[in-house]
This record gives C-alpha cells, sequence and structure tokens, in this order.
C-alpha cells in the first residue's frame, strides 16, 4: 500500500509558484518536495547559508543543464521571494559571486 506524504501550505505555494521545476524526484531518486521543505524549516540564518552554496554550486554546474543544483537554486530563491525577504538571497549572491 502506498502511503502519500503530507505537504506543508509552504511548500505547495512553492510548488505552485516553481510548476514543474519542483515536481518529481531529483537525480538521487528522494522527492524534490523533501528540499523545499527543508528550506521551508530553515531560520533567515541558514536559508542564506544554503543560497550561498547552491548558487555557487548551480553555477559550478553550468555545463550540466540536468544537474539537481539548479532547481535547488531556484527553490532557494523562491524561498527568500515567498518569505518576503529577497534581499537574503540578494546577499548569498553577491557573497558568492566573487568566486564564481
Amino acid at each position: 500500500m502506498e502511503t502519500k506524504a503530507i505537504i506543508s501550505k509552504e511548500v505547495n505555494e512553492l510548488l505552485l509558484k516553481g510548476g514543474n521545476n519542483y515536481k518529481g524526484n531529483d537525480n538521487s531518486g528522494k522527492p524534490k518536495t523533501d528540499f523545499l521543505q527543508k528550506l521551508v524549516d530553515s531560520s533567515d540564518e541558514k536559508l542564506y547559508e544554503e543560497c550561498k552554496q547552491y548558487i555557487w554550486l548551480s553555477a559550478y554546474a553550468s555545463n550540466n543543464h540536468r544537474s539537481d543544483y539548479h532547481y535547488m537554486c531556484d527553490a532557494c530563491y523562491d524561498e527568500c521571494q515567498r518569505r518576503g525577504k529577497g534581499e537574503i538571497y540578494t546577499k548569498a549572491h553577491k557573497s558568492v559571486s566573487s568566486s564564481i
């Protein structure tokens, strides 16, 4: 018997915003919604660190359009926007842009 994971209201908002980008499983077979929930559950400080990490990794994987890092970077941006704190993403981008 298959059980369906319960998706939080916040993750559902991200799913609606991200369209097909956040549906299904990642390249490791894990539901992308697990990553979205991790972001939703993060403090602003942790979200900032996640943004820095995935902005850098997405840029690093620019030659691989199938890399999970691209949807993860997009999700970080969308979560900052959902919170009304776009400055978290902007600050993270500025922080790592010199190393990209």
